[in-house]
């Protein structure tokens, strides 16, 4: 899967990045309500680091900063590091494929694509093709063709595309990732991470299939805990009250009623917990996907604060990720 750039250099032993890794957490959002509650604009409260990049790149500044810090992990790393953070590096860029599909669909400027892949770890080579100027369709074709190792089963990208549309494409993406990786060798930690995340995907997909009365026309993937014949036979009957049964299951957090927001808050609040646990017991690659996390879910509580502006605040609350 050469989906990423090669290192400069040959990187660090795992004791020295941990410890670059223990002096940059200070820099890390600890409370989220001062933000949230903040009379005046949220960017005043950030760190320095934030405020260049929220200038000049607007909302996207906030994931322009995840991609920065994950690029100077991944060039401290040393290839036995590299080697065994690949899977969790592709799907966090994945998210940057997606982004520049969606500047090409709304037919905006090549120069914007070519901001949103400065700070990415993709390949010269993906790059190249996400720069093109050609239809969408066309450039779905090709990342299909020539780069992509982990083709969806339920077609290509660019069927799925011209038949479900973009968000539909970007699910394909990551149901892709997934079943390479699950059935690769992974650090245990690396693996139990994915594992929680194709749970959420499975449970999801349930959800939004007996809510709206939709299919996704995405499979339900294996390798989760809870086993896909459940899956299936929860959908089959119907039975929506089944959702909360399995957030508790996988996540440890009681929900009373399935709501698609409530439902993955609880998702991804039980998976930065089980993060958080991993840390605890691994020194070395628990730690640092604990960090690189922790990034992620920043930039993501960063955005859903700055595009929910004019929403009110305790409402707003239940959709950020206390990390």
């Amino acid at each position: 899967m050469n989906l990423l750039q090669r290192p400069e250099g040959s990187g660090y032993p795992s004791e020295y990045l941990i410890a670059r890794i223990a002096g940059r957490r200070g820099h890390l959002i600890r409370d989220w309500d001062v933000i949230l509650y903040h009379s005046g604009p949220p960017e005043s409260l950030l760190p320095e680091h934030y405020r260049g990049l929220l200038a000049e790149h607007s909302e996207e500044g906030v994931w322009k900063r995840m991609l920065i810090e994950y690029r100077w992990v991944y060039d401290q790393m040393n290839k036995s590091l590299i080697h065994t953070f690949i899977p969790f590096f592709i799907y966090s860029e994945i998210q940057t494929v997606v982004l520049c599909l969606r500047h090409k669909m709304e037919k905006e400027d090549r120069a914007d694509v070519g901001n949103i892949l400065l700070f990415s770890l993709l390949s010269n080579k993906i790059k190249d093709v996400l720069m093109k100027e050609a239809e969408l369709p066309l450039i779905l074709e090709e990342l299909d063709r020539k780069l992509f190792s982990f083709p969806p089963k339920s077609g290509g990208l660019q069927e799925t595309f011209l038949k479900r549309g973009l968000k539909e494409t970007e699910e394909a993406l990551y149901s892709g990732l997934f079943e390479h990786v699950i059935g690769s060798r992974l650090h245990p930690v690396i693996k139990s991470f994915f594992v929680f995340l194709i749970d959420i995907k499975n449970i999801i997909s349930v959800y939004k299939q007996l809510r709206w009365e939709v299919e996704t026309g995405q499979e339900f993937l294996e390798g989760g805990r809870i086993n896909r014949t459940v899956l299936k036979k929860t959908l089959s009957d119907g039975k929506i009250s089944d959702i909360s049964r399995f957030v508790y299951q996988v996540a440890g957090i009681s929900i009373q009623e399935p709501r698609g927001s409530e439902i993955r808050n609880a998702l991804y609040s039980g998976l930065t917990r089980n993060i958080k646990s991993m840390s605890r017991e691994s020194s070395d690659i628990g730690l640092i996907l604990n960090y690189l996390w922790t990034i992620q879910m920043e930039a993501q509580n960063l955005s859903i604060i700055f595009y929910g502006r004019d929403i009110e605040r305790d409402n707003l609350k239940k959709e950020i990720v206390i990390t």
